[in-house]
This record gives C-alpha cells, sequence and structure tokens, in this order.
C-alpha cells in the first residue's frame, strides 16, 4: 500500500465502524476520508429512487447555503443523476473520465452551483442499491485540487466493502430508532439489541436497546468483558459457531447462524452474522468485532400477527419469512444475509409483498403491519 500505510488505513476503517454505531462520529470519519483523497468535501447520501428524496445525508466541506440549493433546484439539474442511478454496488468513477465532461461546463447545474464554488471534478462510489434506495459516497475536488485519477479510485474502491458494511450496521441502528420514535409502544414488541463482538464472544458495542437487554441482565449478559447466554445449549451454540467462523473465510454475505434461546423473561431468537474476515486480513487488524448479533423477542403476538397479515394478502411462505425477518432485521440486506438468500432474491420477495399490499415503502410495509398488530399491544 503506497499511498497512504498500512497501519494509517486500518485506523480510517476502525473510525468508519465507529461512525457506523455512533453517528456523531461521521464528520471526523468523512474528513480523514477527504485528507486521503484529496478532495475538499465528503457526501455519503441515501435517495429514495421513488420520490428522488434525501431521507438521510452525512456530509462535511460543503457551505450550507449552497447545500440547500442543492437539494431545493440543483439535485433536479445534476447531469450526472441519471447515470448514478444505473450504477452497480461497488462502482466507482470520476466525472473528469467521461467522455462528454466538457459538456458539464455548459450547463446551469455547472455556471450556478459548481462554478461558484470552485468545484472542477467528483468521484460516486455506489455503495448500496436496495429496492427502494440507492447510497452513493461523493467526494468533490475544488479548482486547487486538481482532477480525481484513476489511483485515487483505487483508494475508493478500498474503502467499498467497508462504508458498505458501515450502512448496514448503520441502516439497522438507524431504522430501529425511527421506527421506535414513529410507533413508540407498537414497536417495543420488536425492539432489536445489536452486539458487536469479537470472535471470543468479547463485546465491543450494543446498541441502545443492547444495553437495556445487558442491563436487565437476561436472556444474556456481560461477564468479564464477554457476551454469555442463560440458555446453556444456545450459548454452547454460539461458541462453537463463532469459533466454525474464525477458522474460516466467512464474507458478511453468506448465511449466518441462527440460534433459539430461553430466557427469564420469555423465549428469544439470536442471528449471528460474522463480518469479512478476507478484507480484515488485507489491511491488518481493523477494530477487534468480527460478528454482530441480532437479539430479537420470540413474541407469539408477533407471529400471531404476521400469520394474520400474509394471510390477509395472500402471501407465500417464503413471502411470509421475508417479511418476518425484514421486521425483525430492520433492512432488506440484513434479512437476506439472516434467510442465506441473495439480496436481489430478497428483494423479489419484497417487491411481491409490496405489490399484494399497495405500499411501495418499507416504512408504509411496516405501518400497515402495525394496524393489525395494533389490537394485540394495547
Amino acid at each position: 500500500m503506497s499511498i497512504i500505510g498500512l497501519d494509517d488505513f486500518s485506523g480510517l476503517v476502525e473510525n468508519i465502524y465507529d461512525a457506523a454505531l455512533a453517528p456523531g462520529q461521521w464528520p471526523s470519519a468523512l474528513g480523514k476520508i477527504c485528507k486521503l483523497l484529496n478532495c475538499q468535501t465528503a457526501a455519503l447520501w441515501s435517495y429514495d429512487l421513488y420520490d428522488r428524496t434525501p431521507p438521510w445525508q452525512l456530509e462535511i466541506g460543503y457551505d450550507p447555503y449552497w447545500m440547500k440549493r442543492y437539494t431545493e433546484k440543483y439535485l433536479a439539474l445534476n447531469p450526472y443523476m441519471d447515470d448514478v442511478a444505473r450504477m452497480s454496488p461497488g462502482e466507482a468513477n470520476y466525472s473528469s473520465s467521461r467522455p462528454e465532461y466538457q459538456e458539464l461546463f455548459k450547463t446551469e447545474f455547472y455556471q450556478d452551483w459548481l462554478k461558484p464554488q470552485r468545484f472542477i471534478d467528483s468521484s460516486v462510489l455506489m455503495v448500496e442499491k436496495s429496492m427502494n434506495t440507492i447510497t452513493t459516497f461523493v467526494n468533490v475536488r475544488n479548482e486547487d485540487q486538481g482532477l480525481f485519477d484513476s489511483a485515487t479510485i483505487d483508494l475508493v474502491n478500498m474503502l467499498y466493502p467497508h462504508l458498505r458494511r458501515a450502512v448496514l450496521i448503520g441502516r439497522v441502528v438507524r431504522e430501529h430508532q425511527d421506527h421506535a420514535a414513529e410507533y413508540s409502544a407498537a414497536l417495543d414488541a420488536l425492539a432489536t439489541g445489536m452486539f458487536l463482538v469479537t470472535g471470543a464472544a468479547e463485546l465491543v458495542h450494543a446498541n441502545v436497546a443492547g444495553g437495556t437487554i445487558l442491563a436487565a441482565g437476561t436472556p444474556l449478559k456481560k461477564v468479564d468483558g464477554a457476551l454469555i447466554l442463560d440458555d446453556k445449549q444456545a450459548n454452547r451454540i454460539l461458541r462453537e459457531a463463532l469459533a466454525t467462523a474464525n477458522a474460516g473465510d466467512v464474507t458478511l454475505g453468506q448465511k449466518g447462524t441462527s440460534i433459539p434461546l430461553r430466557g427469564a423473561t420469555g423465549e428469544f431468537i439470536l442471528h449471528m452474522m460474522p463480518l469479512n474476515a478476507a478484507r480484515r486480513k488485507s489491511v491488518g487488524s481493523v477494530g477487534r468485532a468480527t460478528h454482530v448479533l441480532f437479539l430479537s423477542r420470540n413474541d407469539p403476538k408477533d407471529a400471531t400477527v404476521i400469520a394474520a397479515f400474509a394471510k390477509r394478502f395472500r402471501l407465500t411462505a417464503q413471502e411470509t419469512r421475508v417479511l418476518e425477518t425484514v421486521v425483525d432485521a430492520g433492512s432488506v440486506p440484513m434479512a437476506a444475509d439472516i434467510l442465506g438468500i441473495s439480496p436481489s432474491t430478497a428483494r423479489t420477495h419484497v417487491t411481491s409483498i409490496f405489490d399484494k399490499t399497495g405500499v411501495r415503502r418499507q416504512a408504509d410495509l411496516l405501518r400497515l403491519l402495525m394496524e393489525m398488530k395494533s389490537p394485540f399491544v394495547r
């Protein structure tokens, strides 16, 4: 690694993972990426494909006035937006490499938005593309910094798997928090604890719901820094699964492990998914976490609601499983990982569910489900 030292790159990737769990750390992580890529701005944006609005955006280096103008007017005038929508996950390019780059300077987008800020070139990485959103990572250089080149894009490609994983983790945390705020008590039964652990089950991070579970001391607790399950058999299965994953080359996209367990307050399901071991080896030690665990209550009321929902809208058995897992995990990519199916297969099932229920967004699907659930949670 000639442009950046291995230790520096490993530290940057660790900052990205920290920001996934603590969003307040994103400005620091994005600032370090700007320094690495020698650019003025960095923006990690998620766009809704139906109304083309950004449900959430993380950015540094932009003037607030100009960003307001961009979202109000110039997003629609950006000549590259349609091209970006056709990019595949993991694909990266930069504006000055395009044959039509010189045409950019004739556009209203350049004359009225780029030129006043002295912006001269931009790079785009497609971080994630799901059924209803795309997530992009965009960097912009000014006239003093000059144009991007292929060596810089190579660095962007090295960041891709870590940004993608951070987005997946961050989306689960964000969606559960957003849903909890919107539906409050109706979502209490669907609260999911998330834990990042090492191969020895040592706890690295826990989300808010996970912290609440740890405080209760059941169905798992922290002993000498490691997670211990109340259910001895489930605890043994977890440690065997961690040991098996540590011995092999397991990636995030491969099938995880689902473990049923009992606690003092009822029955639960623990989903375990490994982080990317191959990439971790290529850049050195990236933090300590090797696996992400999701713990949710196996509530018979929820099973009753899902079954009634599936019957009402004539969902197939596989669509029902996908629906239940999406609700549990909070996102289609995570549901695909848990079920051991490809993201495209999961999206196909969710598209069919959308068609049968008449909704077009995951949030609306959840709202419809909550309307059926409400009699059970009063």
